[in-house]
């Protein structure tokens, strides 16, 4: 491992920026790797710390994306569109820490797709997730070509980040073991950093939305827990969805594994079209 520091100048190598991008302390690993230190921003009230099952997908398909365009497309920007993660919880602990570390290494990459995997610790080097994640990798012009149409010109200037503070679903409509939410209209500023000009909602917000889906599910029908947990996700990516376009959510308890956990399976949509769509279990604990 090489322990010294790198300037990694990310402009030249990814579209995400900040504040949706918020890697620290970027260093090289053995075979290609990349680990990076950062700071918790976000939590769901009812989701078990130190940090919640999509926040760490977020941040590791970002450090996974620049360990791909390291290996392979050095020399020009591209972009790297998250399309599958596998995200694993290997601890049901939970506790507080400000600051965790991230591991990502590649595993494939070619010209139009890649994938990585990934770690992330706690403070202490305790491991707490494991990620696999897919990538679609996309040249400018052929991004430009698929989603030209959803061009803005106009400058994005939030006073502070939106993934600090989250807009929350609305409109939820208990059926049985079944729920259907709203997010609304995307606006730009919901996307700030994700794409610069092609405002797109992250696949990790949506991912943040499943989870405050299903913990509603949860919360409905199995109360008396103070926390939840995420044990195990898997989730896909359609197409990205634009500022402006209306996303809507449903889910569904698709098993009762145990008496404190559910298997929940969901669906985002743009109208008609599932945009995405996910399977996780969340547990009940009392820390």
């Amino acid at each position: 491992m090489d322990q010294n520091k790198v300037e990694i100048k990310l402009d030249q190598l990814i579209m995400v920026e900040e504040p949706y991008n918020i890697l620290q302390d970027l260093e090289l690993l053995e075979y290609g790797g990349l680990k990076a230190k950062i700071y918790n921003e976000y939590l769901n009230p009812d989701e078990g710390g130190p940090i919640g099952g999509a926040e760490c997908g977020r941040h590791l398909a970002i450090l996974g994306s620049i360990v791909l365009a390291m290996g392979f497309h050095f020399k020009k920007r591209h972009y790297y569109l998250a399309i599958h993660a596998i995200l694993d919880r290997k601890s049901d602990l939970v506790y507080d820490a400000p600051y965790l570390n991230l591991y990502a290494i590649p595993v494939l990459a070619e010209k139009s797709k890649g994938k990585v995997y990934g770690e992330l610790l706690g403070e202490h080097n305790e491991l707490l997730y494991t990620a696999e994640v897919e990538y679609m990798i996309m040249s400018p012009a052929i991004f430009t070509k698929f989603y030209g149409k959803n061009k803005v010109e106009e400058e994005i200037e939030n006073i502070e980040s939106p993934y600090k503070n989250r807009r929350n679903l609305t409109n939820l409509v208990f059926e049985g073991d079944r729920l259907k939410a709203d997010y609304g209209v995307i606006r730009p500023n919901d996307c700030e950093g994700h794409f610069r000009q092609y405002p797109a909602l992250p696949v990790a917000l949506v991912g943040n939305l499943f989870g405050e889906l299903g913990f509603e599910l949860f919360k409905k029908h199995i109360p008396g827990y103070s926390k939840l947990i995420s044990p195990y996700t898997t989730i896909r990516a359609y197409r990205l969805a634009f500022a402006g376009e209306f996303v809507t959510f449903v889910g569904r308890i698709s098993k009762h594994i145990s008496k404190d956990t559910i298997l929940v399976t969901a669906e985002a949509k743009v109208g008609d079209e599932i945009i995405a769509s996910v399977e996780f279990e969340v547990k009940g604990v009392n820390p």
